[in-house]
Order: structure tokens, then sequence, then C-alpha cells
């Protein structure tokens, strides 16, 4: 007779085995849709859908292309996306050359921001010189894996559909070959996030708290903020570059990282090469999108700071916190006050995350200048990987170009051109 642990791996190998050979055959197309994230404006975007789902009463229901089209000719919000998987090396600040595994190039890849209940039409491109399969996994829809995460072989692509139902910060990740070899896709640095901004837009608040002078005040916050993204994982390598497995599967990251790089907003106590500090002025209201995209909880805390209001999808988890716990594939939205001038620390207060990578800096100028000037600040654009896509409530922020990888940038003919060439002649 086997025992339970026998019969437990036979069933999940099974299930693995019957959910590739469901899963194998990609959907073949042209190449025809565009390499960024646009609203669309005309039933181009909608063509390569392989399901359209539209809200009815509370449900889903699959919607025709005619439908659709009256929902567009109606103004409905309709977001066409195109990702390409896209294999490259990358090299980190501290000398390590990753193999990698992209979205569009880059790790993370884009930040998708959509509207509770906007429609999206999402396609995935392998790209024609890319050795392996890949696939598409996005945890802000609701809709069958089963063919819709499917792998897609070089050369080709695929599409679906979906009604973003739920207000919140959401993971897009390689779903490997079927499940198989997931962990080394994710790991290989294939995630992203959509930001599903609630239909209503975001609420202000009252905040009860106290001025520098030991007054109670009532502190009224507008819903309108300045905006951070800080997407959380970690990197395990061997010393090649390559993905390793016995470190992922012993917890014990190579580095851990906010927004790719670890270290990457600290130029001043771990003098990171390239890295860029964020910056905004006392008195700023800072929304703060978080999303962890990798198996170390993140302990998210901001030294010498508070976190005034924290939101996990539509419910307030608390106001005034010193930290918020952030599991693997978990997301919270984050509003903070800099009441204050000075310089605070974004961190994971997991020590080991601490010291691996994610830290970085904060500085709050204040009408004087400082602490900018003593730290020797001049360029105070911030870093653009760590401002996500204006929403509703989006306060302007400027930005400098800073990210690891960079992004692809194909002309229409190009793009065209994938529709016919060789691995070897491909742009």
């Amino acid at each position: 007779m086997r025992n339970s642990s026998t019969v437990l791996t036979t069933a999940v190998s099974a299930f693995i085995l019957v959910s590739g050979l469901m899963l194998l055959p990609a959907v073949s197309r042209g190449f025809a849709m565009s390499m960024t994230t646009a609203p669309a404006t005309s039933m181009q975007s909608m063509q390569a859908a392989g399901l359209n789902f539209a809200m009815d009463s509370g449900g889903f229901t699959q919607v025709s292309m005619q439908t659709a089209q009256n929902m567009m000719q109606k103004g409905d919000p309709i977001h066409k996306v195109s990702l390409v998987a896209y294999e490259t090396n990358l090299t980190l600040p501290q000398g390590n050359v990753i193999h990698a595994m992209t979205f569009n190039g880059t790790v993370p890849a884009p930040t998708i921001r959509v509207t509770q209940g906007d429609l999206i039409n999402v396609t995935l491109i392998n790209y024609p010189k890319n050795k392996l399969s890949h696939s598409l996994d996005n945890h802000a829809s609701i809709i069958s894996a089963v063919p819709n995460y499917g792998p897609v072989m070089p050369g080709q692509e695929r599409s679906y559909a979906f009604i973003a139902t739920q207000p919140g910060f959401f993971k897009y990740h390689c779903e490997g070959v079927a499940v198989l070899t997931m962990d080394q896709h994710v790991f290989s640095g294939m995630v992203g996030g959509v930001i599903v901004d609630p239909a209503k837009g975001y609420t202000g608040y009252k905040y009860s708290t106290y001025d520098n002078k030991g007054t109670k005040i009532n502190q009224t916050v507008s819903p309108n903020a300045k905006e951070v993204q800080f997407i959380f994982s970690e990197w395990y390598l061997t010393k090649d570059g390559n993905y390793n497995a016995t470190a992922m599967f012993n917890h014990d990251p190579t580095f851990v990282w906010m927004n790719g790089i670890p270290f990457g907003y600290d130029p001043v106590i771990t003098k990171t090469k390239g890295a860029m500090p964020l910056h905004f002025k006392q008195g700023d209201h800072v929304r703060f999108f978080l999303l962890n995209e990798g198996d170390v909880m993140v302990n998210f805390h901001i030294v010498g700071g508070q976190l005034d209001r924290v939101i996990s999808g539509s419910v307030v988890q608390g106001l005034g916190k010193q930290t918020y716990l952030l599991g693997g594939s978990n997301d919270a939205i984050i509003d903070v006050v800099f009441n204050q001038p000075g310089a605070f620390a974004p961190v994971n207060h997991d020590y080991a995350s601490l010291f691996k990578g994610q830290a970085g800096i904060i500085v709050v100028d204040g009408p004087d200048g400082q602490p900018g000037k003593t730290l020797g600040l001049k360029d105070y654009n911030n870093p653009s990987n760590a401002i996500p896509p204006m929403g509703k409530n989006s306060l302007p922020v400027l930005t400098k170009p800073y990210q690891l990888g960079t992004p692809l940038v194909m002309t229409s003919s190009q793009i065209g051109a994938l529709k016919t060439c060789k691995a070897e002649t491909c742009p």
C-alpha cells in the first residue's frame, strides 16, 4: 500500500501532466499589435482576443465582437495591452550578470493601470529569437487558466480579455510551461503589476495627529496624491548568472530587490552605482502602491515615519501603523503625508532582507531646501521605475529614466516583420 506522500506526489504529477497536455497548443497569430500599453481606439485591438468578457448582473458573460464594438462606440473603456516575452542579459549595479527573462525588456515589466470595471485585452508575444516557451498569468483577472495561461512557443502569441473587477495592485507573471519551471521564469524577472483604481476614485480622509509643538490636529487629506510604486522580489543566482533553484527552495536569495535593483534608491549609505533617491516636499501626500512578487515576506516600514492609512483591496486595514506585512503575491495601498522634512528610508524590516537590498532613501525637503542641499542632491527628478502611470487622483511628478533593462522599442514595420522572419533575421 502506498503512503500518503507517494499518493500526493503522483496526484500532483498527474495534474501537471494533464494540465500541460491541455495547455500546450499555443494560439498562433500574426504580430500586428503594438508593444505599448494604450487605450484601444478601434476594433483592431479586439480582433485577436480569444475571449471577451463584460459584467452582467454581477457575473461574467462572454460577449461577441459586435457587442465589443458597441461598447467602444459608447465610449466604454477598453484597454489594449501587448507584452513581449524577451530573453536577455541584464547587469546589476553590484556587477552580477543575470541571464534574465523579461516582459518588454525590463524587470519589473511595465505597470498597467486601469479603472475598476474596465475591459482589458491582453496579448502575449513570444519573441522569435527566444529559446523557451512563455505564458501570462494575470492576478487582476477572473478567467479560466485553461487555456488562457497556456504556454506560447517562440514566434507565436496568445490573447485573452477580462474585466478588472476589484481595486488593488495585482501581480502578473509567467507561468512557465503549464506550471512547470514557473519559479525559474518568475525569479528570472518575468513579473509585473496591474493597478486597478476604484471605480469612483480614491477617497480622502481625516487623520488625527499632532504638530511639532504637541498640539492635536485633525488633518484633512485630499484624495489627490503624488504616487510611488514598489514591487518587491528576489534574485536567486548561480555564479554564472543563471537561476539557482536550490537557493530558492532554501529561501536563501542572493539579493532581494525593490523594482528590480538591490539598493536601487540608495546612493548615500551603500553608495550603489547609479542609485537615485526619491524626492518630495514637506506637506506632500504620497500614495504608495506595494506589490510583493516574491517568496520573502515584506515587513514594509518607513524609517523615521509612519503609515497614515493602509488599504488592502477595498478595506482600510489601519491608521497610523508602523509596519505592514505583505505576504507572497500580496499588495497594499498606503497613504503617507510627509509633515516633517528629513531623510526617510523605505525598507523591508526583516533585517536579512534590509541588508540584502530592500532599502532605499526618500528625501523630503522643507521650504529651505533642506536636507537635500546638505546631502548634495542636484537632480530632483524621481527615478522613473518608482513612479506608476497616472490615474484620476494622481498628481504629476517629474521623473528621470531609471530601470533595470532596456525597454523594447520597435517600429510598426519591425513588428510586421515578426510575422514571417526567421529567428536569425528578426529585428
